[in-house]
């Protein structure tokens, strides 16, 4: 790995004042880690849940994932620096974050994957797909890898494309077909929500 340690110059400028961590990758100080893990691997995590998250509440705990090693733990705001740059995420860290869900996505009811999602580096690396068990699920997959992956694939159970986004930009399906998939669902009571 080039770099050994993130610093505040690699967050999104007053992240940490402004965002909320929920579904980011936000960098854990230096400092906070022992000496044996104090390097970029460690320093990666999924924010997951917490008043800590968001920066408008009294809260403080972040409850948030490793990127590298899927530790789950319950940290302070304060343990760190803010949001990650998207240009500056590793390809590491791309192809386990396109492994990763949201923590608000588990589904224990279903028994088999209706999509799959595939994220992929600029140079077309991938790792396996991810099994997503609802509409919901499968768009929140694409909303938490959006910002970092350079193109997104949701697949059916018969592995026929069924959305694709690149550099942030839906281009399958068309917007306008994406529109009226989504209204003719809301108009019979299954409601979804996707940022276009």
């Amino acid at each position: 790995m080039d770099k050994k340690l993130f610093t505040v110059e690699d967050c999104i400028k007053d992240s940490y004042y402004k965002e909320d961590y929920e579904g980011k990758i936000i960098v854990m100080r230096p400092e906070t880690l022992k000496d044996q893990y104090r390097d970029e691997r460690f320093q990666l995590w999924l924010g997951g849940s917490g008043f800590g998250c968001d920066p408008s509440l009294r809260g403080r705990a972040v409850f948030a994932t490793c990127l590298y090693d899927n530790e789950h733990a319950e940290w302070r705001r304060e343990n760190f620096l803010g949001t990650i740059k998207p240009e500056v995420l590793p390809d590491w860290a791309r192809l386990k974050l396109s492994q990763m869900k949201p923590h608000s996505s588990a589904n224990e009811r279903e028994q088999t994957p209706k999509y799959s999602g595939y994220s992929f580096l600029e140079n077309g690396r991938y790792k396996a797909g991810v099994g997503l068990y609802s509409e919901k699920e499968a768009m929140e997959y694409v909303e938490l890898q959006k910002p970092y992956q350079h193109r997104i694939m949701i697949c059916d159970r018969d592995d026929f494309n069924v959305l694709e986004v690149i550099k942030g930009e839906m281009i399958h399906p068309s917007k306008e077909d994406l529109e009226a998939f989504l209204s003719e669902q809301e108009q019979s009571g299954h409601s979804m929500r996707m940022n276009l």
